[in-house]
């Protein structure tokens, strides 16, 4: 066994949100296997990062024979017990059970109480219901860190069965050549965590504060060849993220870089119906197209009126309206009976109001980023 230890040059703070933790309290972790299967495979190198009295410092336990895993995870057990969390990505799926069970397996549950019971930070789930706004190829650590722009100094193609070809080479051939592909591999990974700990601002959608900068119609021409109207909202958020977001739901569309967005929501001016809900209650005038109340009614001649029905109890407006997915503002208008799309009427007090801006913002925002 080999354990190396190294300073990390490195400023990070620690600031996660809805978690009291600091930079004592977390460990970052990362491990190397000889493969995917738990029961069959070892754990051959486990890098972490903690801060120390003199910033942040990296430690790696590598298993330089293939014979010492127990040594490893037994000093490794050690020396991470006096952590509250570990932080980690997609651990949760692959390096906690992972460990678990090679734990089990060398008999060192004892040693692993304090550690098997801290908290895990993955950061990965951070980003995981959001997957829908990234558009990435996929979501591996390496893929993450390219849309940060990050420089990690990786090689391409420098994956996990890259890393388990190189293991069996030093294996068969040890070299310090070799050796430092295998810890600079893991350092990479185990470093790329502190540049990650910024996906953790995706968490505060769930929360999240919309300011309306500015708001104003914009004509264009759309896929038919029509002249088309929508609205655009420019607005900021009260926090940052990190990667760019594109995207769209029932023609609305969505973009937000760092703090600031705009959103595109269509437009509908012309003439909608409202439909009253006690069609009983109701004649229908088919001279007008509109349904009156049998109060007002008694006062029309018969031969004008006839008994409304759900379909023709209504009455109807032209203006300018909003979409809605659900009853979002009242009263609600629709283009027909059958159709389920809702609207409500965009009015000149709504456009003069920021506040009410905002708050439809923040509505079409939680459509599109939650599916709602």
């Amino acid at each position: 066994m080999q354990i190396i230890s190294k300073s990390i040059d490195r400023d990070t703070q620690i600031d996660l949100p809805g978690i009291d933790a600091g930079a004592q309290d977390v460990l970052f972790l990362d491990i190397e296997t000889t493969g995917i299967k738990r029961a069959d495979n070892r754990v051959c190198l486990i890098g972490c990062i903690c801060m120390q009295p003199d910033g942040w410092h990296l430690t790696q336990w590598f298993d330089d024979t293939g014979l010492e895993e127990r040594s490893i995870l037994s000093s490794f057990l050690l020396y991470a017990g006096r952590f509250r969390y570990v932080i980690n990505y997609n651990g949760n799926r692959f390096d906690l059970p992972f460990l678990r069970v090679r734990i089990e397996t060398n008999g060192l549950d004892r040693e692993a109480a304090a550690f098997l019971s801290m908290n895990s930070i993955d950061l990965y789930g951070y980003i995981a219901p959001y997957r829908h706004l990234l558009g990435l190829p996929d979501y591996r650590q390496q893929t993450l860190e390219n849309a940060l722009q990050l420089q990690t100094g990786r090689a391409q193609g420098e994956d996990g069965k890259a890393f388990l070809e190189a293991y069996k080479q030093y294996l068969l051939l040890p070299s310090h050549g070799l050796m430092e592909k295998l810890t600079l591999h893991n350092e990479a990974n185990v470093t790329g965590l502190l540049d990650l700990l910024c996906l953790s601002s995706f968490s505060r959608l769930d929360d999240m504060k919309v300011n309306v900068r500015r708001a104003q119609a914009n004509y264009y021409t759309n896929y038919d060849g029509e002249q088309a109207e929508e609205l655009l909202i420019h607005f900021t958020l009260s926090f940052s993220l990190p990667i760019r977001i594109y995207a769209g739901l029932d023609h609305c569309y969505l973009k937000i870089d760092g703090e600031n967005g705009v959103l595109k929501i269509p437009l509908y001016t012309g003439e909608m119906k409202y439909f009253y809900a006690n069609y009983k209650d109701y004649y229908y005038l088919p001279g007008e197209d509109m349904a009156i109340h049998k109060y007002i009614a008694s006062y029309v001649d018969k031969n004008r009126r006839v008994q409304a029905r759900p379909e023709t109890c209504y009455t109807k407006k032209a203006s300018t309206y909003l979409p809605q997915w659900d009853l979002y503002r009242t009263p609600f208008f629709k283009r027909s009976y059958e159709e389920k799309e809702i609207f409500f009427e965009f009015t000149e007090q709504m456009k003069r109001d920021r506040e009410a801006l905002s708050d439809y913002a923040s509505y079409v925002l939680a459509h599109i980023i939650f599916r709602k």
